[in-house]
């Protein structure tokens, strides 16, 4: 096999720039499979069931609850497992839920989650 370029893993050797776009997509579809097969909960959010929720949810907090904390007022577009589920099917479904903004919920939420460890 051939030695991987500096800085960059064998796993990603001939993959950037300059190499092939089939190469580029190769990479990024194994990349998608794997990711996929390791969360197959994820698929769940594309369902008409998650749509329902999320539809539900917003309708009933139709604005972001951290928004609110901070004496602001801005719509929300995301439906938040409070709890983080990671794969659990009853508390995917079943909640707890709230309503974030995506500003909240990709920040905020999310890096709030990585200092927990969950």
């Amino acid at each position: 096999m051939a030695r991987a370029p500096a800085g960059l893993s064998r796993s990603r050797a001939g993959v950037g720039v300059g190499a092939p776009a089939s190469a580029a997509q190769g990479a990024s579809d194994d990349y998608e499979a794997r990711r996929r097969a390791a969360f197959d909960w994820r698929r769940w959010y594309g369902t008409a069931r998650w749509r329902a929720v999320r539809a539900e949810q917003l309708a009933q907090e139709p604005l972001c609850r951290m928004c609110a904390a901070d004496g602001e007022v801005r719509a929300a577009t995301v439906c938040d497992h409070v709890e983080p589920h990671r794969g659990d099917e009853a508390k995917f479904w079943n909640g707890p839920f709230q309503s974030l903004c995506a500003f909240h919920h990709n920040r905020d939420k999310q890096s709030a989650e990585r200092a927990a460890g969950r």
